[in-house]
Parts: structure tokens; sequence; C-alpha cells
């Protein structure tokens, strides 16, 4: 949310620590494939509409967007101008024509309301400074049956289901090595 003192994000990384963070996921990436064995546990089958939300700089878009197929939709949603770009890029560079990145201002989407299948939050929870206005944004997105997987990140499974739970909008139906399945409370 917005510091009273500077008037800026405070989730907002400055754009030197997004390209450090672009580097560091590239490493482990080349060294251990994190990427592709971390995407394979979300199990996205062709034709669904999932988004990627806080997509940072799009280590799993060209993944979703194989995953889900030409029938298929990924929408890549993110703060920062930086991780846009880089998701535009991709989309260019291959051609990922079932992909459009999304510029999000705080937990504001301007995505239409229950169009996901499935939206995936990954390696960023733990930045959420207001989880329940993110929750809340992201059961607005997902359908009325759709799945909202939320990835731990940088902090422990106790404190993402105590967010999740305290929130009210989800419930969690799987818990996974690294994250959590959940769906709409309604």
């Amino acid at each position: 949310m917005v510091d009273l003192l500077t008037g800026k994000n405070r989730e907002y990384i400055p754009n030197v620590a997004f390209k450090a963070m672009t580097f560091i996921m590239k490493l482990m990436d080349v060294l251990v494939q994190y990427s592709r064995k971390n995407f394979e546990t979300l199990e996205l089958k062709p034709g669904q509409t999932v988004i990627d939300y806080g997509c940072g700089p799009a280590r799993y878009i060209e993944f979703a967007s194989n995953a889900v197929g030409n029938a298929g939709r990924v929408i890549a949603v993110d703060v920062h101008p930086l991780a846009i770009a880089k998701v535009k890029e991709k989309i260019e560079k291959q051609n990922l024509l079932n992909v459009e990145a999304v510029l999000a201002e705080n937990y504001s989407t301007p995505i239409g309301t229950e169009i996901a299948d499935i939206v995936y939050a990954l390696d960023m929870f733990h930045m959420i400074e207001q989880p329940n206005d993110f929750l809340k944004e992201l059961s607005r997105l997902a359908k009325r049956d759709g799945t909202i997987i939320i990835e731990d990140g940088h902090q422990s499974r106790t404190d993402t289901i105590q967010k999740i739970e305290k929130s009210g909008f989800l419930k969690i139906v799987q818990e996974a090595k690294s994250h959590v399945k959940c769906q709409k409370i309604t």
C-alpha cells in the first residue's frame, strides 16, 4: 500500500532490485530448473483461462501458454512496469498469442470478474501488506468453481494459512509442498 510519508507503494520494489531478482531467478532456472519444476505442480489444462498474479519477470509465462494451448488464455498481472515489459517482450519473442500483460495498481486489476479457472500467485504473497484486499481481488478474478493457488514464498506455511483464513474470502482445499490450493467461499 502507499506509504503516507513518501506517497510510494511499499510493495513496489525499485528497478535495480527487480533486475537483481530477475538475474537470480534466471540463475536458479539454469542451475536447478526451478521454474519448470515449480510450474509442473500447478496442473494447468488445455483451454483454461489462467491468471499469473504477480508474474514478475515472466518466468512461468511460456509454460502457462503451452499448458493452456491455443484454446486457453494466460493473463500476466503485476504492479511493476518492468514486469509487464518483460511479459510483452516474451509474448513478441516467443509468439505467445494466448498471453496478455496487465498492469495492476495496488490490488485493483482492470480485468473482468469471475473469468479465471486458475489464479496463481507464486513467490510473492510474503510481500503483500494488505492480504485481505489482495485475497479479495484474487477471489473476484476466479470463477465460482475456480482454483486459487498461493505459494508460501518467504514466509511459513502457518503465516500463509492464517492470512487466508483471516480474510474470509478463501478456503484451503489442498496443501502441497510449496503452495496451497484454495476455492472461493460462496
